[in-house]
């Protein structure tokens, strides 16, 4: 762990801080394990685990790096997911209204089993993101490159839903 440094990592003694707050990493066939489990009922239960672990560190990342604007969060984000080895995630759009994600080198493809449980979790990690950044949102995948054997990125929508009064 000594090579890893990340800004706000700390790592001693087997336990591994966040900005103070101990995380640990997820190896992405626990999610394709629970996606066989729940069959046809994970995607939501995916979802939600993505979009509260996004949502948490989203807001303490904010909190601890205090980025100016929209494109600062976004990139801080995006940076950090990055790191923790999903796969690369880049902003194609940033604006108050949507944020288009494209992520390469997608964790999935890894996996064999070609299975969309990652792609619903990351989903809603994005949603986590989203919500905290745009407020309610909703998230599309536009692209898939597990569905799609020609293409090598994954592209997300992030867009802020309509508010009916």
């Amino acid at each position: 762990m000594k090579d890893f440094r990340m800004r706000g990592i700390e790592s001693k003694d087997g336990i591994v801080k966040l900005f103070g707050e101990r995380i640990v990493f997820v190896p992405p066939n626990i999610i394709s394990l629970l996606g066989q489990i729940y069959g046809e009922g994970s995607k939501p239960l995916l979802k939600y685990l993505g979009k509260k672990m996004g949502r948490r560190l989203i807001e303490n990342w904010e909190e601890h790096v205090r980025p100016n604007n929209l494109e600062e969060l976004t990139t801080l984000f995006l940076d950090m997911i990055s790191a923790t080895g999903w796969g690369l995630f880049t902003a194609e759009e940033i604006s108050e209204e949507r944020v288009i994600i494209n992520l390469k080198n997608n964790v999935s493809q890894e996996e064999g089993s070609f299975s969309k449980d990652i792609c619903f979790f990351l989903s809603g990690l994005l949603t986590g993101f989203g919500d905290f950044s745009l407020y309610n949102v909703k998230v599309e995948e536009l692209d898939c490159s597990i569905v799609d054997p020609d293409s090598d990125v994954c592209r997300f929508l992030i867009e802020k839903r309509e508010v009916e009064l």
